[in-house]
């Protein structure tokens, strides 16, 4: 969570980020967001200027999810990572780069994406050599051809 509070503080420190937009990021976060919100509205102003509403059918339904029914106050690090990922993509947040200053120290841990699964050792088998088959011809077939017992007219 504190890696996700200085992550916005740096988003002002290197272009000017309207408040709304930080708030919002922070309430989508953590906090209730009410039904029709202005920061929501705003939002989707500027996607729709721009011409990015289209390009995310997920961030163009929780816009509309939020704005209809709000948010309850709860964590959402996965919301709040892909929307913030989505904005600095379409250049409405900018990419931030964590310079380390005199005097603080910065940790940085790589994290793979996809759980990494332990190898276990596998049986190789030798496949068998495919024996050849032999294909017989097919004799055609005479039908007998029916009789009828009375043929009507």
């Amino acid at each position: 969570m504190a890696s996700e509070e200085t992550e916005v503080q740096n988003i002002s420190a290197v272009t000017p980020v309207p408040d709304w937009l930080r708030g919002l990021i922070r309430a989508v976060r953590r906090e209730a967001i009410q039904p029709k919100d202005a920061r929501v509205k705003s939002l989707w102003d500027l996607l729709r200027q721009r011409g990015l509403l289209g390009r995310s059918l997920w961030l163009r339904a929780l816009l509309r999810r939020i704005w209809e029914r709000g948010l309850p106050a709860r964590p959402r690090p996965r919301t709040t990572r892909r929307t913030i990922r989505l904005l600095r993509g379409w250049d409405i947040l900018p990419v931030t780069s964590v310079r380390p200053t005199a005097g603080s120290s910065v940790s940085v841990s790589i994290q793979p994406q996809v759980t990494l699964k332990p190898v276990r050792p596998v049986i190789v088998r030798p496949v068998r050599p495919s024996t050849p088959v032999t294909i017989r011809p097919i004799r055609p077939v005479t039908v007998p051809p029916i009789a009828r017992a009375g043929a009507r007219r």
